[in-house]
């Protein structure tokens, strides 16, 4: 005869591990959870449940600091194979237990830079005093992505020609900026000392030993003869015997 006909228990098992599901924040640390089902096989006959717990959840610390202010960095968080840990020859928490992303990836400010100045422009006066300026460009390098601008002054400015300017007063006589040559005479050539018309004469050291010298002289064709620019032709010629 048959004895025992009922069947016998069956003990639960797990399934493997489902996914993962999303994270439940999208900054500052959130949770994800797994499961599993007590079903490989489903407990039967009265057998026992499966043993355990069916779900496990897994939560990353915060971020780190980003490992760059600007121009991009990266930022990394981790969680632990800690709920539970594997013990008795379960296995270690599948996946990964750190995170990465990019961070402050707006661009560094660039602070502006002077160049080097250019070259001074042409005096403003020939005489009685000018100025001029030379200007230096903020671009070296220039500002970008919020930097400053250069500090201070782009363009400078100094004296130039400030010797006195000589006016003739003869009509017939012209300046000369820097003479060397001499004025003429009816009684003295130039094979002579120099001979300046009116006495108007202006020394101007313009550094070493070069003597520059400044003055009206006669214009061509004409003679200085008793303070006034004559034409030679007129110059007077003394009786003789």
């Amino acid at each position: 005869r048959d004895c025992n006909t009922h069947h016998c228990p069956v003990h639960g098992g797990w399934s493997e591990f489902g996914d993962w599901s999303e994270c439940s924040a999208e900054c500052d640390g959130g949770t994800q959870t797994r499961t599993k089902q007590c079903n490989n096989p489903a407990p039967m006959h009265g057998g026992d449940d499966c043993e355990g717990e069916g779900e496990e959840t897994r939560e990353f610390g915060d971020w780190s600091e980003c490992s760059a202010e600007c121009d991009g960095g990266t930022q990394t968080r981790t969680k632990q194979c800690n709920n539970p840990a594997p013990m008795h020859g379960g296995d270690d928490c599948e996946g990964e237990g750190e995170e990465t992303r990019d961070c402050n990836t707006h661009h560094c400010p660039v602070h502006g830079g002077w160049s080097e100045f250019g070259d001074w422009s042409e005096c403003s006066a020939e005489c009685d005093g000018g100025t001029q300026t030379r200007t230096k460009e903020c671009n070296n390098p220039a500002p970008m992505h919020g930097g400053d601008d250069c500090e201070g002054e782009g363009e400078e400015t100094r004296d130039c020609n400030t010797h006195d300017c000589l006016e003739c007063e003869d009509e017939n006589s012209v300046y000369n900026e820097c003479a060397k040559q001499c004025t003429e005479t009816c009684t003295e050539s130039c094979d002579m000392p120099m001979v300046v018309h009116d006495d108007k004469i202006v020394n101007f050291n313009f550094g070493d030993d070069d003597q520059c010298f400044k003055k009206c002289e006669c214009r061509e064709g004409y003679v200085s003869h008793e303070g006034e620019c004559i034409e030679k032709q007129f110059c007077p010629v003394h009786g003789g015997w």
